[in-house]
């Protein structure tokens, strides 16, 4: 999941992964703290040598992620930065058609989809 959110074109550079999960969920899987210790791990293992990890519990939700802050080489930069505008852009109007009718969208990379991939790879891994 961690390679997939690397930019096509973007020579696995400027990948990032942020998981939501409700706080009983992430507490039965070990924690945040784990969690994130998990996700730093798995981008290490992509050899993601700067990168940047946070979490907390915040109401009823669970927040863990990972960012790579590698320096991105030349050849890569403009397609990690046309992927990161598209990212942003696409989040903006996400969010404005689930304030205006109160439904999460199922759209790839959104907070929604990333939990529902997280907890499909968790069951396929823990029966597997």
């Amino acid at each position: 999941m961690l390679r997939r959110s690397c930019p096509p074109d973007g020579g696995g550079f400027g990948g990032s992964y942020e998981l939501r999960l409700g706080v009983d969920e992430a507490d039965e899987l070990g924690g945040v703290d784990l969690i994130r210790s998990a996700l730093r791990k798995a981008g290490r293992s992509l050899g993601w040598s700067r990168l940047q990890t946070f979490g907390g519990s915040f109401l009823q939700v669970a927040v863990a992620g990972v960012v790579d802050r590698r320096e991105i080489p030349e050849e890569f930069a403009v397609a990690v930065e046309k992927s990161e505008l598209q990212r942003g852009r696409a989040a903006v109007e996400v969010t404005e058609r689930t304030r205006q009718d109160g439904r999460p969208r199922a759209v790839p990379g959104s907070v929604f989809v990333v939990a529902q991939e997280f907890r499909a790879a968790y069951a396929e891994g823990v029966a597997g």
